[in-house]
């Protein structure tokens, strides 16, 4: 797996807390301030922040995202994003980070492939 080093093209440049909005951009493939707002407004409908799991989940499934089970190795141990075959896109969580994955390259502002894939959300 490569690695692409991407802010985003992040509204505020010193904001860095940002992988939803960024990570599910990317995977979208639509401009980080058309997500960061969709994200608000559902955000605001729903009554959460939109990086909460049930804000960015129910925008990406509306989508065509679906949840796929972390990959893992023959031992049953998760495969790590350095060490994951997979093509396609995907926006990847990893232990309190969001990460895209866009036809075997990681897409984020810092290189995270050590971190194993817990789950990802891929296109049906």
């Amino acid at each position: 797996m490569k690695f692409y080093k991407y802010d985003g093209a992040r509204l505020c440049k010193t904001f860095k807390d940002d992988c939803v909005v960024r990570s599910v951009s990317v995977a979208l493939r639509k401009p980080y301030a058309e997500v960061f707002h969709d994200l608000m407004d559902l955000g605001k409908e729903i009554g959460a922040y939109p990086n909460h799991e049930k804000v960015w989940q129910k925008y990406i499934q509306d989508k065509g995202f679906v949840k796929h089970r972390p990959p893992r190795n023959e031992k049953g141990k998760y495969i790590r994003l350095v060490d994951w075959q997979f093509t396609g896109t995907a926006v990847v969580v990893n232990h309190g980070h969001l990460t895209a994955v866009d036809e075997g390259t990681v897409i984020d502002s810092w290189d995270c492939r050590y971190r194993p894939v817990n789950s990802y959300w891929a296109k049906r």
